[in-house]
């Protein structure tokens, strides 16, 4: 008989998310497999978005009484802070995306977070982690036994294909594009100083929910600097949108200063384009050799790296080749193909 496993998926019910991306992907190309018979945990309601695929509700009780765990060979959470209850998973791989709290949050709040983390850690038989960067802040910041099995398993890149609908609020102009949701360790008001230093000709465009605290803040600074007609601020964009703009732009920009992976990144480089980021967290590690770093967010500093990132990049063709060949090994069937060779492992010991 089949093996079972349950793998959660209580992060998909927010598709333009990071989370709510990967838990997609990921259940799109592990459901290929057909050496085990794959159970999803999902949102209450959700059951009935994916009538393909087994289910199990997380419902209310759930929530609290893990004891319908039992019944599966292996539990797969992939994500660190789960809101329901482990406890009674028979073997469990715990995915960690990353630690940012300890870059964002405060004192007590860090406290607070690691706390939760290191009471999941503990009941976990087996941690991934979706970067080197990510393993070594665990190993540095919490306590992991000697005896724990680790695995390092980077998280996939689809294909981008380049739509041919121009969105009716996308410029006309040349344009940098940068994505996410907008919360302080994005880091997106930097940008706004930087724009205003480059030429009128070049747009910004911003992707990503801005109904919040920091995007307010975003506004009103875009206000102030009185650049409502260079940056456009779309807000939650479909993954078609999200592809136009990424070919279609002359660079991509993320000076985030918190990030496990750093998926837009790739995102960006698998289309060839030229991208500048922050050197923080895993970023110089996903960022490798390709993307131009920003060690300072000065605007006079960040103009500096553009324009000469800029000037390398079109002086160097076989660049743009490498870092696509490059950002096309991170693929979720390499992925899937990992956690398969996993399961495996775990679940012959």
């Amino acid at each position: 008989m089949k093996k079972k496993i349950l793998i959660s998926l209580d992060r998909i019910k927010y598709p333009n998310s990071g989370l709510g991306r990967v838990s997609i992907d990921f259940m799109n190309e592990v459901i290929k497999n057909e050496e085990f018979e794959f159970t999803f945990l999902v949102p209450k309601g959700f059951e009935k978005k994916i009538p393909s695929m087994r289910t199990v509700s997380l419902t209310f009780f759930r929530r609290f009484f893990s004891g319908y765990m039992q019944s599966f060979d292996l539990v797969h959470i992939i994500h660190q802070l789960p809101a329901y209850s482990i406890s009674k998973a028979p073997k469990l791989i715990l995915t960690v995306h990353d630690l940012n709290f300890l870059y964002t949050k405060n004192e007590k709040k860090r406290i607070k977070y690691r706390k939760r983390i290191q009471k999941i850690i503990n009941t976990a038989h087996v941690l991934s982690f979706i970067s080197e960067f990510t393993k070594n802040d665990c190993l540095k910041n919490l306590t992991i036994p000697a005896n724990k099995k680790l695995r390092v398993i980077h998280n996939g890149s689809g294909e981008l294909k380049n739509p041919s609908s121009h969105p009716s609020w996308c410029p006309d102009s040349p344009f940098l594009f940068s994505v996410g949701v907008f919360l302080d360790k994005k880091n997106f008001h930097t940008l706004v100083p930087f724009l205003k230093l480059l030429p009128d000709t070049y747009k910004l465009v911003i992707a990503g929910d801005c109904s919040t605290r920091y995007g307010e803040r975003i506004h009103k600074l875009i206000n102030e600097n009185q650049l409502e007609g260079r940056i456009v601020l779309p807000g939650m964009i479909t993954e078609a949108e999200k592809s136009y703009l990424y070919h279609q732009s002359e660079a991509f920009v993320f000076p985030s200063i918190a990030e496990g992976f750093g998926l837009p990144v790739i995102e960006a480089m698998s289309v060839g384009k030229p991208v500048f980021c922050s050197e923080k967290t895993s970023l110089k590690e996903i960022g490798s050799r390709f993307a131009y770093f920003w060690k300072s967010f000065d605007p006079d500093q960040m103009i500096k790296v553009f324009t000469e990132g800029m000037k390398d990049f079109k002086q160097h063709p076989q660049k743009k080749e490498e870092q696509i060949k490059y950002a096309q090994s991170f693929t979720w069937q390499k992925n899937a193909a990992e956690y398969i060779q996993l399961y495996n492992e775990l679940l012959t010991q």
